[in-house]
């Protein structure tokens, strides 16, 4: 009884503990507008709009990140707007690897090119 007791003590003082460094990763994660090398009124701004559009529930909606990307497809070329929108859309012979996390999604897709003629 008394190792058990001990073991799920021990187990809840792990988890306080990655709760307390993941809430600090949270906070130094965020923008710091007293920093020197930024400016503090653009700052500022900025926070109190991401804050705003969080509370309106226009941050990070679902659907928002396809949207947009579809929207920047809509500027390329017309030769290379259908194979932007396949990589969006993960359509045809699309792979994607890589994650938000790491840094970025890559998404690729191969199209056929038909042979020149001679």
């Amino acid at each position: 009884m008394n190792s058990v007791l001990r073991s799920t003590v021990g187990a809840l003082l792990a988890g306080g503990a990655m709760l307390g460094a993941l809430s600090a990763q949270a906070q130094s994660n965020a923008p710091n507008c007293e920093d020197p090398r930024v400016d503090r009124t653009a700052c500022y701004r900025e926070k109190a709009a991401a804050q705003e559009a969080k509370r309106q529930g226009q941050l990070n909606s679902p659907g928002g990140y396809d949207q947009n990307a579809l929207a920047r497809c809509k500027r390329q070329p017309a030769s290379a707007r259908e194979a932007c929108e396949k990589r969006v859309l993960g359509t045809g012979n699309t792979t994607v690897s890589g994650s938000v996390q790491g840094g970025g999604k890559l998404r690729r897709t191969e199209v056929p090119v038909p042979a020149p003629k001679n």
